[in-house]
């Protein structure tokens, strides 16, 4: 077991994985804001023309491919953002043969 004040050897990789770890779970987040609006909306709207859960049904459905792109281009900038850092190894041989002073 590791001891708290003891550096991790794997800290970028940890790193990486807290970032899509949020990333995911921001995801979540704006499926179910998504499809509460619709479910919402849909509601509201079956409420003031009088339908038989039309809207609400036709909304949620509607939602799901809405849902898939916000979701695809949340990702996308978001993993874009991501810059990934040099690995120990490459700045240790690149020490090694003179290239970093």
């Amino acid at each position: 077991m590791k001891k708290a004040d003891e550096p991790r050897k794997d800290a970028g990789q940890y790193a990486l994985n807290l970032t899509m770890a949020g990333i995911a779970g921001l995801a979540g987040v704006i499926t179910l804001v998504i499809v509460l609006i619709a479910l919402f909306l849909g509601i509201w709207l079956d409420g003031l023309f009088d339908t038989n859960h039309n809207f609400t049904i036709s909304l949620i459905l509607g939602s799901v491919p809405v849902t898939v792109i916000v979701m695809f281009l949340f990702v996308k900038a978001a993993t874009a953002r991501i810059k990934p850092t040099e690995k120990r190894e490459n700045l240790e041989e690149e020490a090694n043969s003179g290239k970093i002073p």
